[in-house]
């Protein structure tokens, strides 16, 4: 009886919090694409704050509000049994082309860095716009992109397990993709950011057939990172999570498992796949220590991976974006070469 009240409760609040019902999404096979809708045009320029111009030229971001090649749609698609929103990226007119791809995992924990934006003006901590705008930068470049905002929202926002049961939404956009008739499904990539390159890791460990991986600005040693920014109140919850104190299974006698399974550090034998890692060195958030770490760890199990450090920049590295991108569009392309 105890397990039937639970479910029957959370089918209620994935009713009220994400749209489709969880009856629809537990139908479907996982990654299978519920709905889709054109995403709403970005804003202006004019209308983003000073942070938001400061991070694109007014060119760069003007040329991805007006583009009319790409399409950008708000996607919901199945991940066990939920309904999770997303976004993709796809060419207007893709051809007989199959197109290679990339899954972005985005940063931040719960509705801080979400790429939905859910009609608020682009501006503070919401920087979906300038996610999106950043994203175009890889369509134009030739790659389909997909990309999943996670399943902890609405009600259920601040219980982010950053890194736990939400890894599966990551995993599951893989057959969706491989349901796109356009997509190359021996061509998929990942590209990981901040805490979405601890997503790209654990992914990569859990087997996700991506041929290579870039991550920037990633945390790869979780209680070494919280105890450097204790500010964050990732530990005791702030206004965006509850904290890994409350949403952490016996937090106080299983925190050091818990970290530890978060870590790629801990565990670089099981990265498997070609890793691009770029960090700033003066990143504020995120300490240049955490890409760090993760390239001698890797070095040490004989990985194949390349580390970048830009000598000055912020934490997406906005300043070399012209380079950045450069770098894993190449790094992309030659594990692709290597592959055939």
């Amino acid at each position: 009886m105890r397990k039937t009240v639970i479910a029957s409760s959370l089918f209620m609040l994935i009713q009220l919090c994400v749209g489709p019902s969880l009856s629809v999404a537990a139908q479907e096979p996982v990654g299978h694409i519920l709905s889709t809708k054109p995403r709403a045009p970005l804003p202006s320029y004019e209308s983003l704050d000073d942070f938001g111009r400061g991070y694109f030229p007014r060119a760069v971001y003007e040329e991805a509000r007006t583009q009319t090649g790409f399409e950008v749609l708000d996607i919901t698609y199945a991940s066990d049994g939920l309904p999770v929103r997303g976004v993709l990226i796809k060419p207007k007119s893709p051809g007989a082309k199959k197109w290679p791809a990339i899954i972005f995992n985005r940063g931040g924990n719960g509705q801080l860095g979400s790429l939905m934006g859910n009609g608020l003006p682009c501006v503070g901590m919401n920087t979906s716009c300038l996610d999106i705008a950043d994203l175009f930068q890889f369509a134009k470049a030739g790659f389909v992109v997909i990309a999943s905002d996670y399943r902890y929202q609405g009600a259920t926002v601040k219980r982010d397990e950053w890194g736990g049961v939400e890894v599966d939404d990551v995993l599951n956009l893989v057959p969706a993709l491989k349901s796109l008739d356009f997509v190359d499904p021996d061509r998929l990539y990942m590209l990981g950011l901040s805490r979405g390159g601890t997503m790209a890791y654990l992914a990569i460990k859990r087997g996700i057939p991506v041929k290579a991986a870039a991550v920037i600005g990633g945390v790869t040693d979780v209680k070494a990172w919280v105890d450097a920014r204790p500010e964050m109140g990732i530990v005791n919850g702030n206004e965006y999570i509850d904290g890994f104190a409350k949403i952490w299974p016996d937090y106080e006698h299983r925190a050091e498992e818990e970290y530890r399974a978060r870590s790629a550090v801990y565990w670089a034998d099981e990265i498997n796949v070609p890793v691009l890692i770029l960090h700033s060195r003066t990143d504020r958030m995120v300490p240049v220590t955490q890409a760090l770490g993760m390239a001698e760890a890797l070095q040490e199990k004989n990985k194949v991976y390349a580390l970048h450090i830009y000598e000055r920049d912020g934490h997406p590295l906005p300043l070399n974006r012209d380079d950045r991108n450069r770098m894993i569009v190449d790094w992309f392309n030659h594990a692709q070469l290597m592959s055939r």
